[in-house]
C-alpha cells in the first residue's frame, strides 16, 4: 500500500505530550490551524469515529481550509485488541486516506504496536516521524520551550533540567515557564545556577544537589545539602545509588584514560578516541545504562573530565567501597541515616 500523493504524515513516539505537540506543529504549518481535527477517544465508539473520518475524507472539499485533517490520538494503532470488523474499518480508513488526493492528512499517536499489519501498512502509506529516534530530541525540545518564552538556555542548564525532571516533557515546559518568568527583565539566558536554585529534583528524590556537593569537596555545603535532602526524604538509599552511579562512570573513564584508550585534550577527551574504544571493546549501539560508559551521552561525559582528572583510579575504587559500606551501615542502623551520610561525606572529603 504505497502512498502516491505524498500528503500523509504519521507522527508517533513514547511521550503523548511530545507526539501531540509535534503533530500540532505539522498540522498548523499545513493549514494555519484551520483544518479539521478528529480526536479518537477509547471511551467513544471506534467504529463511529472512524466512520466519521472516512466520510470526511471521501467528501470533495469545496473550501481550502477543509483540505487538511488531523487524526489525533489514533490509539487503534497500539496494543488494544480490535475486533475483526474494527480492523477491516481501519483498513478502509487507510484506503480513504490513500485516495483522498485533495486532502493533507496528519496521524498521531503515542500507542503503537509495530508488530501489527495495521502499523506496517501505515508506515508504507505515510511519511513517518518517530520522535524517539532523535537522541537529542529531549534537549531540542527544552531549547524550543525556552525559545517560545523568548529565552535561550545554556547546554549545562538543559542537562541539569533533564537530570532533575527525567523524561517528563510536561514538566520540562512547566519548569521552563517558571525559569523564564524568573529571568524576565534581568537576562535572556537560563543558566545552570537558575535550574539548580529553582527546580526541584522531581525524578531523583532530591538527591542531585547533595551528589554534586559530594564531588565538589566543599564539606560545609555538602552538609547543608544533606540537611535539605533529609528535610524532604527519610531514606538515603536513592542518594547512595546516585553517588555509586556517578562514581562508577568516573571509574570507567579513568580506566580508559589510564589504558591509553582515551586522550584528554584540555578539559575534554577526543571523541574519535571514544568511538575507537567502543569498537575495540565491541560496545557499539548499546541501550543507555550507567553500568556501561559507552552507552552514555558524550556531551555529559565530557563534563565529567575535570572531575575524573582530580582522582586516581585507586581513589575512585576506594570511594565505591565507602558507598557500599555506608549502604550496609544504613540497613543495620536505619534510624541514623542522616548521621551515616554526613560521616560518609567527611570520609569522602578526606579521601579515606
Amino acid at each position: 500500500m504505497q502512498n502516491n500523493n505524498k500528503s500523509v504524515t504519521f507522527v508517533y513516539g513514547s511521550d503523548d505530550f511530545l507526539v501531540d505537540r509535534r503533530a500540532r506543529v505539522i498540522f498548523n504549518s499545513l493549514c494555519g490551524g484551520q483544518g479539521e481535527i478528529f480526536t479518537f477517544d477509547e471511551a467513544n465508539d471506534l467504529s463511529r469515529d472512524i466512520g466519521n473520518a472516512i466520510s470526511f475524507l471521501d467528501t470533495l472539499s469545496l473550501f481550502p481550509e477543509n483540505q487538511t485533517v488531523w487524526l489525533r490520538t489514533a490509539y487503534f494503532l497500539g496494543e488494544s485488541s480490535l475486533s475483526t470488523d474494527q480492523k477491516d474499518l481501519v483498513l478502509l480508513l487507510f484506503e480513504s486516506i490513500k485516495f483522498a488526493c485533495d486532502k493533507r492528512v496528519v496521524i498521531s499517536t503515542a500507542k503503537v504496536d509495530r508488530r501489527t499489519k495495521i502499523f506496517k501498512d501505515l508506515t508504507q502509506l505515510a511519511a513517518v516521524e518517530n520522535i524517539d529516534s532523535d537522541s537529542d530530541a529531549g534537549a531540542n525540545t527544552i531549547e524550543q520551550f525556552a525559545n517560545d518564552n523568548g529565552m535561550a538556555i545554556d547546554p549545562d542548564a538543559v542537562q541539569l533540567l533533564q537530570s532533575k525532571c527525567g523524561n517528563n516533557a510536561r514538566l520540562w515546559e512547566q519548569e521552563i515557564n517558571k525559569l523564564s518568568a524568573h529571568a524576565f527583565g534581568r537576562k535572556n539566558t537560563i543558566c545552570r545556577d537558575d535550574v539548580l536554585s529553582l527546580t526541584d529534583d522531581y525524578d531523583t528524590g532530591n538527591f542531585f544537589e547533595p551528589m554534586e556537593k559530594f564531588f565538589e569537596n566543599d564539606l560545609e555545603e555538602t552538609f547543608r545539602s544533606i540537611d535539605r535532602y533529609f528535610f524532604h526524604n527519610t531514606d538515603a538509599r536513592a542518594l547512595l545509588s546516585a553517588l555509586q552511579s556517578r562514581n562508577r562512570t568516573l571509574i570507567q573513564l579513568r580506566t580508559l584514560m589510564d589504558l591509553g584508550h582515551l586522550k584528554v585534550i584540555g578539559h575534554n577527551f577526543s571523541k574519535n578516541d571514544f568511538i575507537h574504544a567502543s569498537k575495540f571493546f565491541h560496545m557499539e549501539n548499546l541501550s543507555k545504562t550507567t553500568f556501561n560508559v559507552f552507552s552514555q551521552n558524550t556531551w555529559y561525559l565530557s563534563k565529567l573530565v575535570p572531575l575524573v582528572l582530580q582522582y586516581k583510579l585507586s581513589k575512585l575504587l576506594g570511594f565505591q567501597a565507602l558507598f557500599s559500606s555506608a549502604f550496609e551501615e544504613i540497613t543495620q542502623h536505619y534510624q541514623e541515616q542522616k548521621s551515616i551520610i554526613k560521616g560518609l561525606a567527611v570520609k569522602f572529603a578526606c579521601g579515606l
